[in-house]
């Protein structure tokens, strides 16, 4: 099966994750983060937060962590995620997002480009409970040709 623009428009299947503390924490330690703003809650209070907010980048988190079967969807989708790689990563940030946050999300594929390489664009809103987006994402893949 080979990717398809037919794909633009195909929505991933919905998942929840719940913003956990200690993940965030374990993030900052990975990553070398040190800001109090992201580790200490009156830290984060001091500068204008409700809590201490997530890092930037920690959403991609919530995809490993929340939607493990992403590579099994995108297999079913024609994707060769043995071929994949990762081209880019956009963020728009509309909210912080504390610990104890619900968050929605929804990938949907956006974009198709087929070719030599071919190459597909995924964008995700990430929502609270009431469904007020706090975070879009945009991922594009390529998937390398057979022969390389």
């Amino acid at each position: 099966m080979a990717v398809s623009k037919d794909l633009v428009g195909k929505k991933l299947n919905p998942y929840t994750f719940t913003v956990e503390r200690g993940k965030i924490k374990e993030f900052c330690r990975a990553i070398g983060e040190t800001n109090p703003v992201f580790l200490d809650p009156a830290k984060a209070k001091e500068a204008g937060f409700e809590d201490t907010p997530i890092p930037p980048t920690f959403q991609t988190a919530f995809q490993f962590w929340g939607y493990p079967e992403i590579f099994n969807d995108m297999s079913e989708m024609g994707i060769d995620v043995q071929r994949l790689l990762h081209m880019k990563e956009e963020y728009n940030y509309l909210k912080p997002i504390y610990p104890g946050t619900e968050i929605h999300a929804q990938g949907e594929v956006v974009d198709v480009k087929t070719g030599k390489m071919d190459m597909v664009t995924f964008k995700t809103t990430f929502a609270n409970k009431s469904g007020e987006p706090l975070l879009e994402a945009e991922m594009a893949i390529v998937i390398r040709p057979e022969d390389s």
